[in-house]
Formats: structure tokens, sequence, C-alpha cells
């Protein structure tokens, strides 16, 4: 065990010893090497902590017991943690070699951030390329498109430990607990993500996400109406329209998905009986992608109809 770690990394572990191997190697293997590997057990009935006890490796420290579900074992592995960071990791997920080198990087020349993510690569269950997202990296849009939908992979994050110290834990009542963290999260800090992709995300049918679509979405609903009745309360904290301009050099799906935030932001907006405002976001929008029809189309409506919102296309959860 390390004494003095740097980064403790966290993983729950509930029945993954389809993927487990490989998640745990991609940790033990990483370019940074002054870390802890919390692993918990959450009571796998499958070869999972079979798996686990073949490592030897003195950074592990495996925590098992009986099944108490997600939030319950990361708050534990909070609670054990020792480092100065916390970085998540999924058991079916792979962190790519420098993954902590690069987080720790930024996070220790950039002391005002909390939460850090990255672009990550989605990959099939046979480790296939299905495609690359292009996360949002500026403080800025980062803390407004939070009120709309979550914009992080929950296994690519490192975590300054110390936001615990005004920011409660995960909430095992919320169900998507991750949103709903990163976002008590960015009341007290900024919050960012790295343009390069450093963690393979791999999509399941079998996964948390694909087994719960309903339900993840119901709950994230309720955690983005919360954070947009936030927003209306403090306006001031979010830089919704100095922060127009995608930032230099970024792709044309980013200003896509900028534009896709401020209609989304035009929604809620209009939902609230506050049609100004969402007549001004939803125009921002279709300045920033103006051949897209779908944003065409929504203008129209909040300029010739009495606000529906049955009939608008909200993106994003």
């Amino acid at each position: 065990m390390v004494n003095s770690p740097k980064v403790s990394v966290v993983m729950p572990v509930y029945n993954a010893e389809r993927f487990l191997d490989i998640a745990i190697d991609s940790i033990l293997s990483q370019t940074f090497s002054n870390f802890e590997f919390i692993i918990i057990d959450d009571g796998s009935t499958d070869g999972s902590l079979k798996i686990i006890k073949s490592y030897k490796d003195p950074r592990i420290r495996l925590i098992t017991r009986p099944n108490k579900g997600l939030a319950a074992s990361l708050n534990e592995g909070l609670a054990e943690a020792k480092g100065q960071y916390i970085a998540r990791m999924d058991a079916d997920d792979i962190s790519l070699p420098k993954r902590f080198e690069k987080q720790i990087s930024f996070l220790d020349h950039n002391l005002d951030v909390g939460l850090l993510g990255s672009n990550y690569i989605i990959v099939d269950e046979a480790g296939q390329q299905l495609d690359i997202t292009d996360v949002f990296t500026n403080p800025d849009d980062l803390k407004v498109a939070m009120a709309t939908c979550n914009q992080y992979g929950h296994g690519s994050v490192m975590i300054r430990t110390k936001v615990f110290e005004n920011t409660a834990v995960y909430d095992p009542q919320i169900y998507v607990e991750d949103y709903d963290l990163f976002n008590r999260i960015a009341h007290n800090y900024k919050i960012a993500n790295l343009k390069q992709p450093l963690y393979r995300w791999r999509r399941t049918l079998s996964s948390y996400t694909y087994t719960n679509t309903k339900k993840t979405a119901d709950k994230s609903r309720q955690v983005r109406d919360r954070e947009f009745e936030r927003l209306l309360k403090n306006r001031r904290e979010y830089r919704v329209y100095t922060s127009f301009h995608p930032p230099k050099g970024q792709s044309r799906d980013y200003r896509r998905r900028k534009s896709l935030i401020f209609s989304n932001l035009a929604y809620l907006y209009a939902g609230h009986g506050k049609r100004f405002q969402a007549i001004l976001l939803q125009t921002l929008a279709v300045g920033l992608t103006p051949r897209w029809e779908r944003n065409r189309r929504h203008l129209k409506y909040l300029l010739h109809k009495k606000a529906n919102l049955t009939d608008w296309q909200y993106d994003g959860i």
C-alpha cells in the first residue's frame, strides 16, 4: 500500500468479471505511479473477487462485503481515500496510459478547478471504436451546459479531494448520483475537461445506463430542472452570453453541441414563461448553426406560436 499517494483511484465492482482484468491492468500500467487503488467488491456473485485477488500489486486496497449499490460503494471508497485527488474508474472501461499524468498536471496548475474530465473514446463490447466525444472544455461553457444535461463520462473524472470539505458526497437516493454530484461541485468550484481523449468507455447492453434507460432519463430531468431553477436564482454565476463564441480551433461538432445547449436553455426558459429570454437564446443557437433546420424550426415556433413544449425536441437527456 502506498503511504502518501497523490491519487486515490476508486473503482466499485459488481459482477464485472468479463472486462475486469482489462480495467485493472489499465490502472496499474499508468505512466504516473504514485496512487492507491481502492477496489470495492460490492457483493459480486461471479468470478470478480477471484480476479481481483489474483493481483499482488501493493497499491491495491480491496474492500469486500455484501451488495450495497453503486453510490454506497463510491462513498465508502471516498471515505477510505488518502490521496490529494480522487480518480474514478469503472470496472468495464479502460484508462489510457497517460490519463493520470495529464489530469494531475492540469489540476496542479489550475488550483481553482475542482472537477476534471476529458474526452473519451466510445467502444463496443469487443473493444472496437464507435465514436470519440467532443466535450466542452471551457469552464464557463461547462457550468451552463451542466444545467441542461450531464457533460461528463463518470469513470473519466478526477476530483480534488478537498471539494468534499464543503460538498456532500454521492447521494444514494438521487439515482443519477454523478450528475447530481458534479453539479454540486460546480456550485463552489470551476469544472473543466481536457480535449485529449484519455479514457475508453465501453458501451454494453448490460451496462447500468442501458438497463435503466427510462429511470435514468426521469431522474436526470429532475436534477436538470433543479439546476435550472438555481441558474434563474443565481444568474450572475452563469456566463451564458459572455461565452457565446466557441474556443478557437474547436470543431464544427463543438459549435453544434454549443448551439444545442442554447436551444435547450431556450426550452427551459420557455417552460418558465420567459419568452424573451427563450427567443434570444434560440436566436444564438441559430447563429451558431444557421443550416440546422431543427434550430430554425424552434425559433419560428417561439416567434409565431404560443408555447406548447410538447412540440419541442429537447436533446441531451
